[in-house]
């Protein structure tokens, strides 16, 4: 579960960057949240997928 917990921090990093990139209008940080919202997407249904299958798993 720790790198799930590491993953999980990393994912709220993303959003925190999304979140000012949208509020803000930096053009840098558009840029860069431009680039990664598919990763963020990725790494979103991967923590899904990941924290369900533990989930499944424990039952």
């Amino acid at each position: 579960m720790d790198w799930l917990g590491a993953i999980s921090v990393l994912l709220g990093i993303m959003l925190i960057i999304l979140g000012v990139g949208m509020t803000f209008s930096i053009d840098i940080i558009e840029t860069v949240v431009e680039k990664f919202l598919g990763v963020i997407a990725i790494i979103f249904g991967v923590v899904l997928l990941s924290g369900g299958y533990m989930i499944v798993k424990q039952e």
